[in-house]
């Protein structure tokens, strides 16, 4: 258990479970993140006792005319409290502090991301970046796709196992997917999250949630830039929360094969460039293969950079602009859309009629088709970025997509099985380069650690 030797503490649980290795002071919390909801710090504290080892905690308000609107901690502490999975962040302790009016939620300290994955310039299916204009390597696809294919596929896991649950993240992004040193999946920050019990409604007035939502009152404020669902964009205050993780999950997955982008020494922008980019890496005049950039960033399949209605846009020029199918073949059509024009703001902005691309045209890291079959990861992406959200394909069904069912599933090697889990076709280890590697071995080496 977390023992908490401040004396300023109210409200803590009976039996404490952290002990903060000399924390008492302020200075012994490292904030790591810091963003209009909440604050997390990482400090050295022994768990049940045991020996000391690095922890996070989630510092946000109780109070509602401070919170941020529709996060919500208390609400958050509650779903996580509720949940076992390999795959989803467990707390180890949880406080609420009166005289500082906040909740405190104590976590393990996971060291990396899926967003800083898909920024290194190691994690595509070309061998090195100064070879980036010679032949690719069938070696390196082959670790490229043993990686990404294990990430996505553990990240379906957990959203499978939350909706199992009742539970919608409303958040799915690369930076809430977190990943340990032997490659498994974390998810995290669940402030938006929404649990679709029967009695969720009256269970959060009990509770004294910040932000309760009934189910014809939904916030659309919800999710975050190129990761939201287009019905988020049209103002409906009733919608699938499932089918928003969806939509998220299918740009997330497509993120694993747009570009990267350089970036300045001293900027992070990357948004004067074009939209559509056909090649892995963006090239700029002011570099070269022997002179690369030091930074670059992944370029999110839509651009959320200029608002809701740029958003919209960018997401119409990709799938097409939404409108009603007349017949059949119509239907078929990324771009049609049963009932769009029945959401609350869709008759507010008049958009260019477009029929949108093929996604394998805009996203260049897929592997060529003389290694793997690239349709099936555009199918899987494809499956998810579907307008009508009835239409998305389901997590349990992506768990049988070709596209994982094509070849062995590595797994870590301290992944925990469920019970209802299928082992068969899943390894800990592959073979490449002549030697045996892990998925944290993979992992390594695209981040440019090993």
């Amino acid at each position: 258990m977390l023992e908490l030797s401040s004396t300023d503490i109210a409200d803590s649980q009976e039996e404490d479970i952290i002990n903060p290795s000399d924390s008492e002071d302020d200075g012994d919390f490292e904030i790591i993140a810091e963003g209009i909801a909440s604050t997390v710090s990482k400090t050295l504290a022994s768990v049940d006792n045991g020996e000391p080892q690095l922890v996070v905690v989630k510092t946000s308000t109780i109070i509602k005319k401070w919170a941020k609107e529709p996060h919500d901690i208390i609400k958050e502490c509650r779903i996580l409290e509720r949940l076992s999975h390999p795959n989803v962040i467990p707390i180890f302790d949880s406080l609420l502090d009166r005289s500082q009016n906040t909740m405190n939620i104590w976590m393990p300290y996971v060291p990396y991301s899926l967003s800083g994955l898909l920024d290194s310039a190691r994690f595509v299916p070309t061998p090195q970046l100064e070879d980036f204009s010679t032949p690719h390597s069938q070696a390196q696809h082959s670790k490229f796709l043993h990686l990404a294919r294990s990430l996505m596929i553990q990240i379906i896991y957990g959203v499978t196992y939350l909706h199992a649950q009742s539970i919608a993240h409303r958040d799915l992004k690369p930076a809430n997917v977190l990943l340990t040193a032997t490659g498994r999946v974390i998810l995290i920050d669940f402030g938006i999250a929404r649990d679709g019990s029967k009695d969720y409604y009256e269970e959060s007035l009990r509770n004294g949630d910040l932000w309760p939502e009934a189910k014809d009152s939904m916030y659309f404020e919800v999710s975050t830039g190129p990761y939201r669902a287009p019905e988020l964009l049209f103002g409906t205050r009733s919608y699938d929360a499932y089918a928003i993780d969806l939509w998220s999950l299918g740009a997330v997955f497509a993120e694993f094969f747009t570009p990267l982008v350089p970036l300045s020494p001293t900027s992070n922008d990357f948004s004067s460039y074009p939209s559509f980019i056909t090649s892995p890496f963006k090239s700029d005049p002011n570099y070269s293969a022997k002179h690369p950039p030091s930074r670059y960033a992944r370029s999110p399949l839509f651009d959320a950079s200029r608002g809701e209605i740029g958003l919209a846009w960018s997401i119409f020029k990709v799938l097409g602009t939404p409108r009603e199918p007349v017949n059949e073949q119509d239907n078929a059509q990324s771009w049609a859309w049963p009932g769009f024009k029945d959401l609350p703001d869709a008759q507010k902005v008049e958009f260019t009629k477009v029929d949108g691309v093929y996604l394998d045209h805009v996203l260049p890291n897929l592997p060529p088709e003389n290694v793997e079959n690239p349709a099936s990861a555009v199918d899987l992406i494809s499956s998810f970025l579907r307008y009508p959200p009835e239409r998305r394909m389901k997590v349990e069904d992506a768990q049988r997509h070709p596209f994982f069912s094509c070849a062995e599933r590595l797994l870590p090697e301290d992944f925990d099985f469920e019970e209802e889990m299928d082992r068969t076709g899943k390894v800990s280890r592959i073979e490449a380069n002549g030697a045996y590697m892990t998925l944290g071995d993979l992992l390594s080496e695209a981040l440019g650690l090993a």
